[in-house]
């Protein structure tokens, strides 16, 4: 998953699946928070793994604060925290928490690159916690994370439905960051949203369909060349093959539903992560009766010379032809 929308994906739900976690999954997430930077390259952090049914998962579903209680459904428990004295001072800062807050980021963000729902907690005790695990006198327990696959809302309580179903929110950029010296907001200039979304509709043939009775995922990245094609001829005006000024470099496909010959399909997309000589599409095929996801796609395009045979920069004239389908 593309990085921008991994951050996007992470929330933390309370509705969990019971389906269980295969180990190989928390081994990823522990690698990557394992490779997280550290003051003087201490790494303090340490994880301990709570499965369901782990002799100590009882014991530890006990330490839970009351509104946590939804998290004993989660199949995987994972407590965080580290050593005073496994962390860095550096005057009269001591980095251990920092640095286990680091990876614990780094072990979350790899759990929703893997599809999974993770939910970090405070709500616990200490004494009780730190009995069920037989943590050291001198270790701090840092937060209980929950890990599992996303489940049904209608099956938990009211009370924490209603906390899932809040809108998800941040403060704005210059609120939190500033420039030159504290309290000087950083103008934000990278818009959250693009003002306009091509849209363009694909017609299927029957040729598109394999033996399956779907269209064939190799297929599906022809229609998005397409939609690419209709984009670059209606937004930017290209109307021959050599007007064109971009080569394809990365291309990344998410299949979530089959398509079908009797859909209808439609692309849209937008453009992110403008850089000096690329720009990436974010693209998706839908149905739009229904508005069903077939399709997601990432694909990252390098301005390109083809006459001098070499990369060229992102021109201010093509900037402004796009402007309005930038975002994100």
């Amino acid at each position: 998953m593309d990085f921008s929308r991994v951050i996007a994906a992470r929330r933390s739900l309370r509705a969990f699946s019971d389906r269980p976690v295969e180990p190989v999954k928390i081994e990823r997430m522990i690698e990557a928070a394992r490779w997280s930077p550290s003051c003087a390259n201490r790494q303090p952090w340490r994880f301990v793994i709570v499965p369901m049914g782990d002799p100590a998962r009882p014991a530890l579903e006990e330490a839970l604060n009351a509104g946590n209680a939804w998290a004993k459904r989660a199949p995987v428990l994972i407590v965080t925290g580290a050593g005073k004295a496994d962390g860095a001072v550096v005057e009269s800062r001591e980095y251990f928490l920092h640095d286990t807050g680091l990876a614990t980021m780094s072990l979350l963000y790899r759990a929703v690159d893997q599809g999974l729902l993770v939910h970090p907690m405070a709500g616990w005790k200490e004494e009780p916690l730190k009995a069920a695990l037989s943590l050291p006198d001198d270790f701090c327990p840092i937060a209980v994370i929950a890990v599992g696959y996303a489940g049904k809302p209608e099956d938990m309580d009211e009370e924490a439905r209603r906390k899932d179903e809040v809108p998800r929110t941040r403060k704005e950029t210059g609120e939190i960051a500033f420039r030159g010296r504290f309290g000087d907001p950083l103008a934000a200039s990278l818009p959250s949203a693009p003002a306009k979304v091509f849209e363009t509709d694909i017609p299927l043939r029957f040729g598109d369909i394999d033996a399956m009775g779907h269209v064939n995922n190799a297929v599906t990245m022809t229609l998005f060349e397409l939609g690419r094609a209709k984009f670059f001829a209606e937004v930017m005006g290209v109307g021959k093959i050599e007007d064109y000024e971009v080569i394809l470099a990365e291309a990344t496909v998410r299949y979530r539903l089959p398509i079908l010959l009797q859909d209808q399909v439609r692309l849209r997309m937008h453009i992110t992560d403008v850089a000096r000589s690329s720009f990436r599409f974010r693209a998706e095929l839908f149905d739009p009766r229904d508005g069903r996801v077939f399709t997601e796609a990432e694909t990252v395009q390098v301005m390109y010379d083809y006459g001098k045979g070499r990369v060229k920069h992102v021109s201010p004239e093509f900037l402004e032809k796009v402007r309005d389908y930038i975002g994100g």
